[in-house]
């Protein structure tokens, strides 16, 4: 799934790709990344390195929504590893869309 708004505001495949790749992004995008990663894998080997880093770009209050963002959506990583999960449309890429509440619309 992609984020709609993401798409909305101009993240496009080619970007994607390029930001897979180490490429198109900045320092502190490359930082949060690896944040990200860590976060994701192994959050006891986040190095003073990266925290240094990642300090000359973000503020504490920036760092700490950074990292919860990054757990709010891990959260179906149970349900994919116990494959659990479900595709939306099978072998598509599909939007994900919430409405003014928050809540995930189903695509029609």
């Amino acid at each position: 799934m992609r984020l709609a708004v993401a798409r909305d505001e101009g993240l496009d495949e080619a970007t994607i790709t390029a930001a897979e790749q180490g490429a198109a992004i900045t320092d502190a995008q490359r930082d949060a990344r690896a944040l990200a990663d860590q976060l994701m894998t192994q959050p006891g080997a986040i190095d003073d390195g990266l925290i240094r880093a990642l300090r000359t770009s973000f503020s504490d209050d920036q760092l700490l929504e950074l990292t919860l963002d990054v757990m709010k959506w891990n959260y179906q990583k149970v349900s994919v590893a116990l494959g659990l999960d479900a595709e939306v449309r099978p072998g598509q890429l599909t939007d994900l869309v919430f409405d003014e509440h928050g809540h995930w619309v189903r695509p029609a």
